[in-house]
């Protein structure tokens, strides 16, 4: 019979010190100095696989865990960071295989239910991810982001009320639960429950008054401190956390604001010529490069969010692109466009006269200014209103008084469908204005 190697059980606890204390390089010597002595060491090669991963080597820690999983198949928590490795990388599938490996060997592993859960939420399967997530909270009554990952499972299974009951419990278990808040508010909001939302978002920055999501969706729901438009710090949080789906997302919306506005300018323009400089204000991911970059000679995009310009940079669309608030960005420009485009950005703005007249600076004489807005409901004696779901509406009459204002003349506009919310059209002005 082998006698136990002591050497290398100790220099493995010196790699498990050194990886729990975040000294990777350290770790990773330790570990390899393990395996050359012992390459079959399924203890090493499993935390040898993590730390591949933790280090941007995740093939290579697949393959190492695996390696562990193969002398010693019955280690529950391998099995488990194999499943937490393969989601990370998008590898759905085979994440669930891992992880009802690991719940079979260990049936009390709560993260093993618990990541299940998430990874079948993933997979679209609602049903299952809220009989895996029951789990996991039997196991663990007290863990809030299990009731949140169920509240969610609940909502995509299309059982709001028991989503609405996981939310708040989740709540209740973790005061400062951002997430929970935030989506208990939108179930709220997608029922047309308004003034129950306005009290979760009250409730929601009271809490946090640092929030300014919080803050600016107590104030779309109630209609209280509504401010002339969102903030900066609202627009980059919202749009950083959904720059990697955006253009999805909005697909599934039926999203058409960016091939109206762009419609609408080559409509006037000469198919031969082209157009010699476009200023694309609020440029997201560049859906609206996309249908532009034939026809432009040059493109700029600038946009409030790093996270969706670095998306735009991606797809090599624009000769510029720049992080800042659009109407600081025309204010200090030299530069001079003979379009100026923006579809669903003034969105974002309750009163446009500052943002219109730095446009009208950026702008060559006769250049024109294409956008989108949303339209206000007839009936409503105002000029513009911040709209539950948190963008604004405005009324035409003072779109028009506006434009005028920076010295541009409304020359078009017409009604369009900009997209589907809560399973009805969204209504907007499509508007071109002259310099």
């Amino acid at each position: 019979m082998r006698r136990p190697d002591r050497r290398n059980a100790e220099l493995l606890q010196d790699a498990i010190v050194a990886h729990r204390a975040g000294r990777l390089d350290v770790a990773r010597v330790a570990y390899e100095r393990v395996l050359a002595r012992n390459p079959r060491d399924p203890d090493a090669l499993h935390f040898y696989g993590v730390l591949q991963h933790n280090q941007h080597r995740s093939d290579e820690g697949i393959a190492s865990i695996r390696r562990s999983l193969a002398l010693a198949p019955a280690n529950a928590f391998a099995w488990l960071n194999l499943g937490n490795i393969l989601l990370e990388g998008q590898r759905s599938e085979a994440a669930k295989q891992a992880y009802e490996r690991a719940a079979s060997l260990a049936p009390d592993m709560a993260d093993a239910w618990f990541n299940l859960g998430i990874c079948l939420r993933k997979l679209e399967d609602a049903p299952a991810a809220v009989q895996a997530l029951d789990r996991a909270l039997m196991l663990r009554p007290t863990h809030a982001p299990s009731a949140y990952q169920r509240g969610i499972a609940q909502r995509d299974a299309g059982n709001l009320p028991a989503a609405e009951m996981d939310f708040r419990r989740a709540i209740e278990l973790k005061s400062d639960y951002t997430e929970a808040f935030e989506s208990l508010g939108m179930l709220l909001y997608r029922q047309d429950l308004i003034a129950e939302a306005a009290k979760v978002y009250r409730t929601w920055s009271l809490l946090d008054p640092s929030s300014s999501t919080a803050a600016h969706l107590a104030a779309a729901t109630s209609g209280e401190a509504v401010p002339a438009r969102s903030s900066d710090a609202y627009v980059i949080e919202t749009f950083d956390r959904f720059a990697a789906t955006f253009d999805q997302n909005l697909q599934n919306l039926g999203y058409r604001a960016p091939q109206l506005v762009v419609s609408a300018l080559l409509a006037l323009v000469d198919e031969r010529r082209g157009v010699d400089a476009v200023l694309d204000i609020g440029c997201g991911t560049g859906l609206c490069g996309t249908r532009l970059r034939s026809w432009a000679k040059r493109l700029v995009g600038v946009d409030l969010s790093p996270a969706m310009i670095e998306a735009a940079r991606a797809k090599s669309l624009y000769d510029e692109l720049h992080v800042a608030e659009l109407g600081a960005f025309m204010q200090g420009s030299t530069a001079r466009f003979e379009a100026i485009i923006c579809a669903d950005t003034f969105v974002y703005f309750g009163a446009l006269e500052s943002a219109f007249a730095a446009a009208a600076r950026c702008l060559h004489p006769a250049g024109v200014l294409v956008f989108t807005l949303e339209e206000m409901q007839e009936g409503l004696a105002r000029e513009y209103r911040l709209e539950p779901h948190g963008r604004y509406s405005h009324r035409l009459e003072y779109v028009s008084r506006a434009l005028a204002q920076a010295d541009l003349r409304l020359v078009a506009s017409h009604s369009e469908v900009l997209r589907r919310e809560r399973g009805a059209d969204v209504h907007g002005l499509v508007l071109t204005a002259q310099r």
